[in-house]
């Protein structure tokens, strides 16, 4: 018997048409790969009772994983995960001192699944990120469709240099995380962002695509609860808040979160410190322009 070890797992992606190799790698933990189909049962009457023979098609790919939310190093420069960004949803616009992240058309990936001694090509991939702050490394949880194609076996596990992910300052006072609501600064214990995109495998007679239908951003917000004189949530209930998440300490590290958000009722929240504060649940919203409810700044 040869088998492999379960974590023996690489992906590479990139925008659509690209020849992946080891310079496309993705710094990829949690790793969940799933081919998913529909089926339809024989449901031959017969006298005896038992399971029908059930045929399958519409096989697609589910990739789900978690990435740091690296910096590129050098203000300017796109962060590792750029593909995976515009195969969400997001359109990127580059100077030389800032890459900034809004939404847009999306730009499909191609992908390479190396899972041990099978190797799955993924195309046409779309997907999902959402963003996890609380403490320790700053995470993001990107979950992808695409389309299937049977394994081929594994060739040779390409070189990788992963010195293009660079690893993120951990969250803190000493890495400048800051944390601003309606232009005016709040105590932070976590944040998490969820892009919200609805991913579809979209099916007909003569004809599969992987699309993204909609989308419904939302943001979980986490806040030391104050005096009311100096911070009455309340009373803002319904009105949109702009809200900005800073972190890094220098040019290269530096990424800045910007969010339209729906203050919503608080709740109550017990923090670790057994101190109380305010929890916001709710949905981010776009302008009458459209499409400028989230955005990430690198510098």
């Amino acid at each position: 018997m040869s088998s492999w070890r379960f974590k023996d797992k690489m992906i590479l992606a990139d925008s659509l048409g690209t020849t992946l190799s080891g310079a496309h790698a993705i710094y990829a933990s949690d790793v969940e790969f799933n081919i998913e189909s529909e089926s339809d049962k024989d449901e031959l009457e017969t006298a005896y009772s038992g399971a029908s023979l059930e045929v399958f098609y519409g096989e697609h790919i589910s990739l789900n994983f978690k990435t740091p939310l690296a910096v590129s190093g050098t203000a300017g420069t796109l962060p590792a995960f750029a593909p995976l960004m515009l195969a969400c949803g997001m359109v990127q616009v580059q100077d030389s001192s800032s890459v900034t992240y809004t939404r847009g058309a999306p730009t499909k990936a191609v992908c390479l699944m190396r899972f041990g001694k099978n190797t799955h090509q993924i195309s046409e991939m779309l997907g999902t990120v959402s963003l996890s702050l609380e403490k320790g490394i700053p995470k993001l949880n990107w979950q992808f469709k695409g389309l299937f194609s049977p394994p081929v076996n594994s060739a040779a596990a390409p070189a990788v240099d992963w010195t293009r992910w660079k690893r993120p300052e951990i969250l803190g006072v000493a890495s400048n995380s800051d944390f601003k609501l309606n232009n005016t600064k709040r105590t932070l214990h976590k944040l998490t962002i969820d892009m919200g995109n609805n991913v579809v495998f979209d099916r007909a007679i003569n004809y599969e695509e992987i699309i993204i239908a909609g989308h419904e951003s939302s943001a979980n917000i986490t806040l030391t609860a104050d005096a009311l004189t100096a911070f009455n949530p309340f009373d803002d209930v319904g009105q949109i808040q702009n809200f900005e998440f800073s972190h890094g300490t220098a040019a290269g590290k530096k990424v800045t979160v910007l969010g339209r958000f729906q203050m919503p009722q608080p709740k109550y929240a017990s923090l670790s410190s057994e101190l109380t504060g305010y929890e916001f649940d709710s949905k981010l919203i776009p302008s009458g322009a459209g499409n400028d409810e989230l955005s990430f700044v690198f510098e």
